[in-house]
């Protein structure tokens, strides 16, 4: 099923949470803590225009004081490095392993523990080939 994205704007009001949606006009929603924000954006969206509760997506995003929005662009930042760091990881450790590199030589020329790289060696698609092994490492789908 297709899903649509639609973006909660909450803002705090006393001890309640405003909600508004820009993406359908006329769209607002109060809840009393952010947990519930999510739950009750994406019913309040289904009924307005008909649609099932399962095809929507809602991104929260609340007025929050600068260091929690600087804290919170810091580890969105963080999180896309890991997993371009994990590609990465995982495109040098098959071309390695196509070039006949061993286990070992991959450990030190990566600077990653065994136990890292056999993270890799675990997924579907990953290098074969044991800890330590001195052979060369092998695709895990050949």
């Amino acid at each position: 099923m297709e899903t649509t994205t639609f973006t909660a704007l909450c803002e705090r009001a006393g001890r309640w949470w405003t909600i508004r949606v820009p993406q359908v006009e006329g769209l607002t929603a109060q809840v009393r803590s952010l947990d519930q924000a999510e739950i009750m954006t994406r019913t309040s969206i289904a009924r307005a225009l008909g649609i099932p509760p399962e095809s929507i997506r809602v991104e929260i995003l609340p007025d929050a004081p600068a260091p929690v929005a600087h804290a919170l662009q810091a580890r969105h930042a963080a999180v896309q490095a890991a997993e371009a760091a994990a590609k990465a990881t995982h495109a040098a450790l098959t071309e390695l392993a196509r070039e006949g590199y061993t286990f070992d030589d991959a450990v030190h020329m990566l600077g990653l523990s065994p136990a890292e790289i056999e993270q890799y060696t675990s997924r579907p698609g990953g290098v074969g080939n044991a800890r330590g092994s001195s052979g060369p490492m092998q695709m895990a789908d050949q």
